[in-house]
């Protein structure tokens, strides 16, 4: 008999582990459909040094607006593009810190996701040669 009553005891403690594995993941799945939700909604946001237009991207690096100052008119086409390219940049690396930052507080630092996620950010705003970060190639 004490054979039958231990094994009845083990399967219900493998039960209840399954079940509290389950309860685990479903909070995993939860925490990532709110985390997907915050990065979604990012937006970074970059300055010029002398201020002549702000440019803000989603979290994908596409952009969202240019805010061009007056100051802005006084440059060259050449260099208002490249400055536009420059700024759009620096507020893609802006959000991608910022996505990176919500997917560590969420997952933990050594999480896969984030390892991943850094990944992906810093590919993304490597300058290729001749390029601007984007995968965007400039020439005048």
């Amino acid at each position: 008999m004490t054979d039958f009553f231990s094994a009845d005891a083990d399967a219900d403690l493998a039960v209840a582990r399954i079940e509290e594995q389950i309860a685990e993941a479903q909070e995993r799945a939860r925490r990532a459909g709110e985390v997907r939700q915050e990065i979604d909604a990012l937006r970074g946001s970059a300055t010029s040094p002398r201020r002549e237009l702000t440019v803000t991207v989603d979290a994908s690096g596409r952009l969202v607006s240019v805010d061009v100052n007056d100051a802005a008119y006084r440059l060259s086409p050449r260099d208002l593009g490249r400055l536009i390219v420059e700024t759009a940049n620096a507020a893609q690396r802006q959000a991608g810190a910022k996505a990176v930052e919500l997917a560590s507080e969420a997952f933990g630092e050594e999480s896969g996701i984030v390892a991943h996620l850094r990944d992906e950010v810093e590919r993304s705003t490597r300058p290729a040669a001749g390029g601007t970060g984007d995968g965007t190639r400039i020439q005048y």
